[in-house]
């Protein structure tokens, strides 16, 4: 994972319904793979941030926002969640 075409950075606020959790499953899911990762690594990443999500969720006020970031510098992948950070390392 150290081609420098792949260094990116998605930055987008969800609402806080359960549905945008798996958009944020999915935009992780791209990151992994448009970094290089397999399908399986990069699904099972992509249910990590999921799961995270929705455990946000479960803690902020209805019609609240979540800070979403995804992103790949240099390194691994990385999803910033409301101040959280998840790392995919492959």
């Amino acid at each position: 994972m150290s081609d420098s075409r792949s260094h990116f950075e998605i930055n987008v606020s969800l609402p806080s319904e359960p549905r945008f959790a798996e958009t944020a499953r999915e935009l992780a899911i791209h990151a992994a793979r448009h970094a290089g990762c397999g399908e399986d690594e990069a699904r099972a990443f992509g249910r990590d941030v999921e799961g995270v999500i929705r455990d946000h969720m479960e803690h902020v006020a209805s019609g609240a926002s979540i800070p979403l970031v995804v992103r790949r510098v240099a390194g691994p992948v990385e999803v910033l969640v409301d101040g959280r950070t998840l790392i995919l390392h492959a």
